[in-house]
């Protein structure tokens, strides 16, 4: 139920349920050495904040050209001259929005120190979100793979959700937050139902409907 609890909370914020499981999952990780996060500019738009020790050191990396302090430029579609290396490198809801995420990967290969850490996460059952593009949607299997195969050691992976009725209610999110009063009945009966489902279905209901998934790998 405290599952439960969280996902009407942040719901109440206006956080997706995708994003909310992804809060949720870096509550838990201890990561107290320096992290780059890509696809953000600044600590108050950040997931770097819901880690559960904060890191010594906060860097961000976006497209754009800005003078800013523990800023840079990357395009992991291109071959960069960053030298910095860094522990770990948080890529959460990013790789769906790259064509050539096969060299997205070598550029954060490149970026991480021996041993450093890559944190990945991507959206699976969710609607169309351009950013400027989006291209695809990714199981565990395939990241686990094409990790495997760049010499990366998978040390943690996780199917986020409860079942297709949950995954529904993300797909209509958009519009349910807008009335919570109704949001919020619909939100709990959905994942009462997921529940329920699970009594009679062999398989995991989150590893057949994921509304997100997450994969830790090791250089």
């Amino acid at each position: 139920m405290r599952l439960l609890l969280d996902l009407i909370k942040y719901s109440a914020k206006g956080f997706s349920v995708c994003k909310t499981y992804q809060i949720l999952e870096l509550k838990k990780q201890n990561i107290e050495d320096e992290v780059i996060e890509f696809g953000t500019i600044y600590y108050n738009e950040s997931l770097i904040k819901y880690i559960k020790n904060k890191p010594k050191k906060i860097f961000f990396s976006n497209l754009l050209k800005l003078k800013l302090k523990n800023y840079f430029c990357i395009n992991l579609e291109k071959k960069n001259k960053v030298k910095k290396k860094f522990n770990n490198i948080l890529a959460f809801n990013i790789l769906e929005h790259i064509h050539n995420d096969s060299r997205a990967i070598d550029e954060l290969k490149k970026l991480l120190k021996k041993r450093g850490k890559l944190y990945i996460s991507t959206p699976f059952l969710y609607r169309y979100h351009q950013a400027p593009k989006d291209y695809k949607r990714y199981t565990l299997e395939y990241f686990e793979k094409i990790l495997k195969d760049k010499n990366f050691r998978i040390k943690k992976k996780v199917s986020l959700g409860t079942g297709p009725f949950l995954a529904s209610y993300s797909l209509l999110f958009d519009y349910l937050k807008k009335i919570p009063f109704i949001s919020y009945p619909i939100i709990t009966l959905c994942f009462l139902l997921d529940y329920f489902l699970m009594l009679f279905h062999k398989n995991k209901s989150n590893i057949l409907y994921p509304i997100c998934i997450i994969i830790v790998a090791e250089k």
